[in-house]
């Protein structure tokens, strides 16, 4: 039987009264909640006026940097935090105090996509915030990149920061200088920074202002570049060089080559050379009786230079404290031969060759390493004095023989060194090459039998001595040999050893060869811990072509950075008019790829 329509009807309003009351004390049980939470506000405010936003560094040849901008509501220091997917990393107060911001993304490996998100504190109230993150995909290397490989990376046991250094590449039988990197490696030696410079690059050096300093390796110029790739300034020796482009400043000098020293006043020194005409220069390394004939050759001198204006405001030849009838093996060579032949139409030679400078601030004096005299000279720069001579006593004529370091126990003289340096305890660190292990005259020891080393002495000014402390030569097991280039820095916080063993030169047997060039050329870094006499390897990576590539590889020096961060990026001088078209040859084309 139907059900009565008043029936439906209340059931219908029961339903109905029964959902309102449920409405109504629902409403009035989260009013109170409503109401605290707008007292304290549903968002805290923000201190980003503008998102942060992210782009590729605009000068293409440093392209693992970007850029990132924003705006705040009040001054902050911001700091970044990274993740590429296999690691994550941060790095804190990267840019100065302010309210507009551009600040570099660094430390970024290639052909990864990595989230950046940016942290900013307030420095007074102490609160910070953190952006959404950022998304930035950086390129792969390029094809002509040098091919680098990790040997041994153990970070636990290493210098902590990023290795800074220039590989040169070489051609068959030349050396290619239309082709450059600068590059940093992390601790697992992986490329983190690099920038394409276009033109062979030889020593670079930290400036005190946060960028880097590097020698054009045709030494006839060098620049200030900081890690956009920016070049701040460039400097050109104008005796021998045309500027490279207007912006260019020259110096009253013929060359600048190996080193460049910032001093405490904020000049630089560095090495720059002179053709001189020697009425008597030995005319064969190995006769002793064959005659000494007019030659000429080149003479280094020392040169003080205002960066500002290019101005040379001390120099001195190193021909007016040096024995003129001293010499050594390869002072017979033409390294400078492309530079000064022409002039004159016959042979130019390489008397003295330094190669290295350690500036004394307290006694105003120079510490000079002499490649091709196998020795160092402290000279003072007011009197232009010698105080020591340290380095094998032949050799030396009779008024120099009173400031010869006399040797303190067992010891060996290097040979054919470079850049040697002064450790905190005082000491000299060099990395002697061993060219010939002896000078003119001698029987040369041959290259296949030789042995480079890293060694450490201690010079005894009261006393006129020398004694050597310690040396790492690789034994029986890594024998090496370097016959150009390479160095040895003592590193601060572990007391490690970085060692730059730049310059492997080999025959097609394999066997090291003391000529550049041969069938390989080839290069390598690593680090060394030392526990008394006992070293062990902790980094070493290789860059190298392999036996029958036309491509060969030398690297002259490294430098251990506690961060790239401590460097400064300039991008307000973005597109300046100063790059040259070498410098900004984005691929290299004329130059085969080196196998990868």
């Amino acid at each position: 039987m139907a059900e009565p329509f008043h029936t439906k009807f209340s059931e219908c309003v029961r339903v109905f009264l029964g959902a309102l009351i449920l409405i109504v004390f629902s409403a009035m049980e989260t009013q109170p909640v409503q109401a605290e939470n707008a007292t304290a506000g549903s968002e805290p405010e923000t201190l980003f006026s503008s998102a942060p936003t992210i782009e590729p560094n605009p000068i293409s040849r440093a392209p693992l940097v970007a850029l990132i901008r924003f705006e705040t509501t009040t001054p902050v220091i911001p700091s970044l935090v990274f993740d590429d997917g296999e690691r994550t990393w941060s790095r804190k107060d990267v840019g100065p105090v302010g309210t507009k911001h551009v600040i570099a993304a660094l430390g970024m490996r290639p052909n990864r996509y990595h989230e950046i998100r940016v942290v900013i504190r307030d420095p007074e109230t102490e609160e910070e915030q953190t952006s959404d993150p950022l998304i930035f995909e950086t390129p792969p290397l390029p094809k002509s990149f040098p091919p680098i490989e990790v040997l041994i990376s153990e970070p636990e046991k290493m210098e902590p920061g990023v290795t800074l250094f220039c590989p040169n590449i070489w051609i068959n039988d030349r050396s290619e200088n239309q082709f450059g990197f600068l590059m940093a490696l992390d601790s697992a030696g992986e490329v983190v920074w690099y920038l394409r410079s276009g033109h062979r690059t030889a020593d670079v050096r930290v400036l005190s202002n946060g960028h880097l300093l590097y020698i054009h390796a045709s030494y006839r110029a060098f620049l200030e570049v900081d890690l956009l790739g920016n070049i701040v300034r460039q400097w050109h020796g104008e005796r021998l060089t045309d500027p490279p482009n207007e912006k260019s400043i020259p110096v009253d000098m013929d060359t600048v080559h190996h080193e460049i020293i910032e001093l405490p006043n904020g000049n630089f020194l560095t090495i720059s050379t002179i053709l001189d005409h020697f009425e008597e220069f030995p005319s064969n390394e190995r006769d002793p009786d064959a005659p000494w004939l007019p030659a000429y050759a080149v003479v280094d001198e020392l040169v003080e230079i205002v960066p500002e204006t290019g101005e040379v405001v001390w120099r001195l030849p190193v021909r007016e404290f040096l024995d003129p009838k001293r010499y050594g093996y390869m002072a017979l060579t033409g390294f400078w031969k492309d530079k000064y032949e022409e002039k004159v139409g016959e042979p130019v030679y390489d008397w003295s060759h330094a190669n290295a400078m350690i500036y004394l601030p307290e006694e105003d004096a120079v510490i000079v390493s002499f490649r091709h005299l196998d020795c160092m000279i402290k000279v003072f720069r007011k009197t232009k004095k010698i105080d020591w001579i340290f380095g094998d006593h032949r050799g030396w004529g009779e008024e120099f023989q009173k400031y010869l370091l006399t040797p303190d126990g067992s010891m060996r003289w290097p040979y054919h060194h470079h850049a040697p340096q002064l450790t905190p305890q005082g000491t000299v660190l060099l990395y002697d090459n061993g060219n010939f292990r002896t000078v003119p005259h001698n029987e040369p020891v041959p290259a296949v039998h030789n042995q480079s080393r890293v060694v450490e002495y201690k010079i005894d000014e009261v006393n006129r001595t020398v004694e050597q402390l310690w040396e790492y030569d690789g034994g029986p097991d890594d024998q090496f040999f370097c016959p150009f280039y390479c160095e040895a820095d003592w590193l601060p916080q572990t007391g490690n050893i970085l060692v730059t063993d730049g310059g492997h030169i080999e025959l097609e047997d394999g066997t090291p060869h003391g000529i550049v060039p041969a069938e390989r050329q080839w290069a390598r870094i690593f680090e060394l811990t030392r526990d008394g006499e006992k070293s062990e390897k902790v980094f070493e990576i290789k860059c190298d072509s392999g036996m029958g590539s036309s491509l060969g590889w030398s690297i002259y020096r490294s430098i251990r950075l506690n961060d790239l961060y401590d460097l400064k990026v300039e991008p307000q001088l973005i597109d300046d008019g100063i790059e040259n078209e070498a410098v900004d040859d984005p691929d290299v084309q004329a130059l085969p790829d080196p196998p990868r």
